[in-house]
């Protein structure tokens, strides 16, 4: 949210000179595929021109469902299921984010190329954490496969899932989580006197992993991946930035800059449709989202409305002497280059 009114602010600031100026209606689709459809419906009755989210791929899914039926385009900025990728189960859907098909080969890339052979899947079962998980065992060798314990996303007892990494000998664990429950599972596998590798996800690739936490230094050396920006950094990202970083809800979040994205976007397609009489929403958040140039990077909108993985940040947790906690991209992979190790000048 607090994302979101830096770009209306931004909006309407340039928006001004030309008379219009854009409106946010907030709904809580709560990580959830029934509250989700709920929200939904009450953004049609408010009569928005394009919805910005949801967050969890679930509560998309079900949102896509009311708001397509109205002809209203929907931009999530955090919503990386692979399910989504399919246009005809859910049109009119865009997202500034790639689709975890991509992030799960990236982790067991990293993963087989740090030597872990010897894995535990651990993973909410919606459609973000079930997802994710398929990607990375697809694309990781089976016999390097330790177990794969699964648990829902209202979980908040995650002694079972961190009693059953140990009871069967994992040396190393990959958690598709949230920043909560990836907490909470790593607190509950130090009280258990484990000791191996940690590896997570987008879900946990913020030092929002470890708000809140007793003792920060359980997040040393955990290595988590998320999508990184395309192209270089232009003036928009640094103007967020420093934004971002004068709030400390926006500072302390995650997906802040996609959630930016997603809100201009929208409100750009919708001033373009404005002036563009009889030019469809849909077209109009397509053709907005070519080559544009926003705070999470250049983005181009596949003819689905995917984009397409750019590259990951490949993120370490260190925590300094005074307690603070930082998420640091000391290696990253691409496409073209596949992993590589930061450098510094």
């Amino acid at each position: 949210m607090a994302a979101s009114q830096i770009a209306l602010g931004l909006a309407n600031t340039i928006g001004y000179s030309n008379g219009v100026q854009f409106e946010l209606v907030y709904a809580d689709s709560g990580c959830d595929s029934t509250m989700g459809g709920t929200a939904a419906q009450s953004l049609v009755d408010a009569g928005v021109w394009a919805a910005v989210g949801a967050a969890c791929s679930g509560a998309s899914m079900a949102a896509n469902a009311v708001l397509s039926a109205a002809g209203i385009p929907q931009i999530s900025y955090a919503s990386t299921s692979p399910a989504l990728t399919d246009d005809s189960l859910y049109p009119n859907f865009f997202r500034v984010v790639p689709s975890d098909a991509f992030q799960g080969a990236v982790v067991a890339d990293v993963m087989s190329a740090d030597g872990q052979d010897n894995v535990a899947v651990v993973h909410m079962t919606n459609a973000y954490g079930a997802g994710l998980a398929d990607a990375f065992v697809a694309n990781m060798n089976a016999s390097h496969v330790c177990t794969q314990v699964g648990y829902e996303e209202t979980t908040t007892d995650f002694a079972t899932m961190a009693q059953a990494v140990v009871d069967a000998g994992c040396t190393s664990v990959l958690l598709v989580s949230y920043a909560t429950d990836g907490a909470g599972i790593i607190e509950e596998l130090a009280g258990l006197g484990y000791s191996g590798a940690i590896y997570g996800a987008d879900g946990i690739a913020e030092e929002g992993l470890a708000a809140g936490m007793s003792d920060t230094t359980l997040v040393d050396g955990i290595i988590a991946t998320k999508p990184a920006a395309a192209g270089t950094p232009g003036m928009v990202a640094m103007v967020f930035s420093a934004l971002c970083a004068q709030s400390a809800d926006c500072a302390g979040g995650i997906y802040t800059a996609e959630a930016f994205d997603a809100v201009t976007i929208a409100a750009f397609a919708a001033f373009t449709a404005l002036a563009t009489p009889g030019l469809a929403a849909q077209d109009a958040v397509m053709g907005t989202g070519q080559g544009w140039n926003g705070a999470s990077g250049t983005l181009s909108f596949l003819a689905n409305g995917d984009v397409p993985a750019a590259g990951f940040c490949i993120g370490e947790f260190p925590t300094a002497t005074d307690g603070t906690v930082s998420y640091d991209c000391a290696r990253s992979w691409d496409p073209v280059n596949g992993i590589t190790t930061a450098t510094t000048e």
